[in-house]
């Protein structure tokens, strides 16, 4: 051996042993990071104990005037931001109306006598502690025990807030292990006219056992109880809601909607689901409206409605970013917590701009600058797009034995899509669910195949040859994160440690005389790889794109080993599915936000509210109104409405696609009352689909710019081309700038 080569070995062995070590290393760091996953269980916890350390001068929850702000910190367009240095807090002074939102409610304005009884502050905590519980905010445990300061920077100021369980731990130089200390950051800045905060927080006192399981933001920020006719609160739920707070109503509860709904790994039950994480509030000619930019996934939107004078209305949000659930004297804890970061955005506006529209157009302006939502629009084609739902096979039960029946194979769809072109029904975009093995209860799509009793890959490329030349378009119904049988890659784990499902709303189940199955989750591990596997598994079918089935719907915490809490699981799924849309459109079903970036349309998207409408509350288009002209949408499929009629109305007023789910068989072998049969519903769907074609098709690409109620039971939506459609509920015909709109019916205004 020559000593150049020679050297070249020693060289390379010495190499060798640095990877082996770096190796080595990244295995230990891997294991560390392993074992910090997961769930923390602590048995035969009998009770707990809920503790809180209320100040006792209560006019710390208080601003003390109106009339002088503090100092100012910093000014943007139209709002300047003050600080309060008595209570560490601050106020946004609206200049063109002279409207002050202040974090705190005014003291002044509480009517003499009156009880002091706010709860009011910048940040409130629900800390575990060992297995107490402590209820901690920044004005009882940080203002009262001198421990908050702030500091101006440039547009803004710094607030910062020790935050400690009692005072004496507040007055400590050394901190013993038990003691429950977390200090919270709180930035606020304003720029281009809005105000943005962000919150950071960190564990004081080192106690291992100390969690922040909640945080509350600005819980009355904006707050009132005197309230004029149009002031009202928005919130999410579903397409979003009105809460009319002038409205008086004794029986209204205080409501809660989990952002992406609720995690089915950790248990947690809210009023209703929200899919755009974004709220807001309407006072006198003022309002404004926040977005949740970080910290959206573990996000719940809050709100109450006053009962007396004595009380507020006010819509803030909370933020469970450690995951704690505690049944049969066991509790569980997340080792890990979520959001280490949480980031809002608020944007004001007045006078005519001070609508729920407007609040949506502001909302919809800052997911475009966030890159939340995509800047392109849709491309109107001749045709206004009719969405169908088919479903190929499904299980059946007959008594005991449960089966695969076949409701619609490829050959059927392509007939029933012929009797649609002859009845003008001229642009379908086809979903096709169930056909993969386990048909409507899908097995794990990695691997899955096409069935044959459908008619297997040579049939559906036959069916797609039609469909595309009829341009039409066919969408591969996948389940990427949900089994029906689990997955050999691995299972997620909820909060009790047991595989992590959920069991999906079937609308056929009650027609097939069966429940819907439960569905297990996968880990998200290798969810790229898993797209990279569809990618190349479907790569010979004839088809247009992907209809990404539970992604849109669905949400959830992994709590195995190295598995991801639900805002790294967002991150993870929005970054996975995006090469689905690489040649290929795509379809979401419901449509949560944080995954809409690459979406062309989306089905299911909600047309309504899950809480009940009540006299002080009113569903309203907030999503649409956000979302019309960037992706074609349509709402539940609408032979399966109450009412069809006006489940249609309903469809007109939020400018939304036709959709009906239909098969080609009948579910239990009898077509009459089968809303499910095509030929029941055909001619009326044709019917309907004429009309929207001619009043929505060229409004695709536009903003839908404003939505109000004329009248009881009449309703206006106007775009930004001048168009206005107005929708008559009522049983009377209703005349206006000229036109009747008859009963029951709708009318387009150019």
């Amino acid at each position: 051996m020559t000593k150049s080569n020679k050297y070249f070995t020693l060289l390379h062995r010495a190499v060798a042993s640095m990877l082996c070590i770096c190796i080595a290393l990244g295995m230990l760091c891997s294991c560390s990071k392993t074992e910090e996953s997961g769930i923390k269980t602590v048995k035969s916890v009998v009770s707990r104990n809920t503790i809180s350390s209320p100040a006792e001068d209560a006019t710390i929850h208080y601003s003390k005037s109106s009339k002088s702000f503090g100092t100012k910190a910093a000014t943007s367009g139209l709002i300047e931001l003050y600080v309060d240095p008595e209570t560490n807090t601050f106020c946004v002074f609206e200049t063109t109306k002279g409207k002050l939102w202040s974090v705190l409610p005014l003291l002044d304005g509480v009517a003499s006598g009156e009880e002091l009884v706010s709860n009011a502050s910048m940040v409130s905590l629900e800390i575990i502690g060992g297995t107490d519980v402590y209820l901690l905010n920044s004005q009882d445990n940080s203002v009262a025990y001198g421990k908050a300061s702030h500091s101006l920077i440039e547009n803004g100021v710094v607030f910062i807030y020790d935050i400690f369980a009692n005072a004496d731990t507040s007055t400590k130089e050394k901190y013993e292990k038990t003691d429950i200390g977390f200090r919270v950051t709180v930035t606020v800045t304003l720029n281009d006219g809005s105000m943005n905060i962000s919150v950071i927080h960190a564990n004081l006192t080192g106690n291992p056992d100390a969690y922040i399981e909640n945080i509350e933001l600005l819980n009355c920020f904006g707050a009132y109880n005197a309230s004029g006719v149009d002031d009202f609160l928005l919130v999410p739920d579903g397409s979003g809601a009105v809460i009319k707070t002038a409205i008086y109503d004794e029986s209204f509860e205080d409501l809660s909607f989990a952002v992406y709904g609720d995690d089915p790994s950790a248990h947690y039950e809210t009023s209703g689901n929200a899919i755009i994480p974004a709220f807001g509030i309407k006072h006198g000619d003022s309002a404004f409206v926040s977005l949740i930019q970080k910290g959206d996934a573990v996000a719940t939107i809050n709100a109450c409605k006053a009962k007396s004078l004595s009380e507020y209305n006010t819509v803030y949000p909370s933020f469970r970013i450690t995951p704690v659930f505690y049944e049969d004297e066991t509790l569980s804890i997340s080792k890990s917590s979520a959001a280490s970061e949480i980031s809002l955005c608020y944007r004001f506006l007045s006078g005519n701009n001070a609508t729920y529209s407007g609040l949506a157009s502001a909302c919809r302006e800052q997911l475009i600058r966030n890159s939340v939502l995509s800047t392109k629009t849709v491309d109107v084609d001749d045709y206004l797009p009719f969405f169908l739902t088919l479903t190929g096979a499904a299980k059946k039960s007959a008594g005991p034995l449960k089966y695969l029946s076949t409701l619609t194979d490829f050959e059927q769809a392509k007939d029933m899509l012929i009797r649609m072109k002859n009845k003008g029904i001229n642009d379908v975009n086809v979903r096709y669910s169930g056909i993969f093995s386990g048909g409507l209860d899908s097995k794990d799509i990695d691997g899955a195949s096409v069935l044959m009793r459908l008619g297997g890959t040579e049939k559906l490329n036959e069916l797609y040859e039609y469909i595309s030349s009829q341009k039409m378009s066919l969408y591969l119904d996948i389940n990427l994160l949900s089994s029906s049988k689990g997955f050999a890659s691995g299972n997620a784990l909820n909060i009790h440690k047991a595989n992590s499902s959920y069991t999906p709303v079937s609308r056929l189940a009650q027609h097939m005389e069966t429940e819907a199955s439960p569905r297990e989750f996968r880990s998200l591990n290798k969810l790229s790889k898993l797209v990279a596997s569809v990618l190349r598994d479907t790569r010979y079918y004839g088809f247009t794109g992907y209809c990404i089935n539970d992604v849109g719907s669905v949400l959830y915490s992994d709590f195995s080993s190295g598995g991801l809490l639900r805002d790294a699981a967002s991150d993870e799924i929005a970054a996975a599915i995006a090469p689905l849309s690489t040649g290929h459109s795509t379809m979401a079903d419901t449509g949560n936000f944080y995954m809409l970036k690459n979406v062309d349309s989306v089905i299911n998207i909600p047309i309504n509210t899950t809480v009940s409408q009540s006299g002080a509350y009113f569903s309203i288009p907030f999503v649409q109104l956000v979302l019309h002209g960037i992706v074609d949408y349509a709402g539940y499929p609408i032979n399966t409405g109450i009412n069809l009629n006006e489940t249609l109305l309903k469809y007109i007023e939020y400018g939304a696609c036709p959709h009906f789910e239909w098969n080609y068989e009948a579910l239990s072998g009898q077509t009459k009352n089968d809303p499910f049969y095509y030929d029941n519903t055909i001619n009326a769907a044709a019917e309907f689909y004429s009309q929207a074609n001619e009043t929505l098709n060229d409004l695709r690409d536009a903003r839908m710019t404003d939505h109000y109620e004329v009248d009881d039971g009449v309703f206006c939506t106007e775009y930004d081309t001048g168009s206005m459609i107005y929708v008559n509920y009522t049983d009377s015909d209703f005349s206006t700038l000229g036109v009747v709109v008859e009963a029951r019916s709708f009318l387009r205004v150019n």
